[in-house]
């Protein structure tokens, strides 16, 4: 039986190193977002904090344990910030959905294809943590979506949520991955908004569209995309 995957926020020590560690991270992460993993070496690391790399070493036993801290980081905030958004009450169905675009969007922007490459080619153990953390979170938070959506009347009922959410889940997963995205050269937030402008237009009612037109026009103007 397999075990499901738990992301949680990740715990760093407290104190002096806990204190380096968080540099690290902060410092070592703006490298690998802009340059990716491969083209970014412990010695840059360590000279951009004016610290030797034996200092670095204390801290983190290498570059990949760096890359893991930075990427579970990321992915505990995107995991925060996407349930906190779709438990919040206050928010409207098309509100809800907005924010959560516009959440996403900033948040994936932030991975160029050239990181996405090296993760799943040199660090493939972190990839498929990757893959894990997008497979469970889209299956828990889309069903929700769809269960909140059909309530307010803007998604199709005569289609089994079950179907929907493999189908969701497939789009994803064939098109916001490494291949994909340096074949087309678009971002993984351009890529996402091309999915869902592709899926939702399927499954809105005429009310769902009435609703998301005037927030969202880009979902129904072609040659525009959702995410900027």
């Amino acid at each position: 039986m397999k075990t499901k995957r738990v992301f949680k926020v990740p715990r760093r020590p407290s104190g002096r190193l806990g204190a380096l560690r968080t540099r690290i991270v902060d410092e070592a992460g703006e490298l690998f977002l802009a340059r990716g993993f491969v083209g970014v070496t412990a010695d840059e690391i360590a000279s951009r904090l004016g610290i030797s790399k034996a200092t670095l070493y204390k801290a983190f036993p290498g570059k990949e344990a760096v890359l893991r801290e930075v990427v579970r980081g990321h992915m505990a905030e995107i995991q925060t910030g996407v349930e906190d958004l779709i438990a919040d009450r206050s928010l409207g169905f098309v509100e809800k959905m907005v924010a959560l675009l516009s959440f996403l969007s900033a948040r994936l922007s932030r991975f160029g294809p050239i990181l996405v490459r090296d993760l799943r080619r040199s660090v493939p153990g972190l990839w498929r943590e990757i893959e894990d953390f997008r497979r469970d979170k889209i299956v828990k938070n889309f069903k929700v979506i769809l269960e909140d959506g059909r309530r307010e009347g803007c998604f199709r009922t005569d289609v089994d949520t079950g179907l929907l959410l493999a189908m969701f889940l497939d789009l994803v997963q064939q098109f916001v991955n490494p291949d994909a995205i340096l074949r087309t050269g678009r971002s993984p937030a351009e890529t996402f908004g091309s999915v869902f402008k592709v899926f939702f237009q399927g499954i809105l009612t005429d009310r769902g569209r009435e609703s998301f037109s005037a927030s969202i026009p880009a979902l129904f103007e072609s040659g525009k995309e959702i995410l900027s």
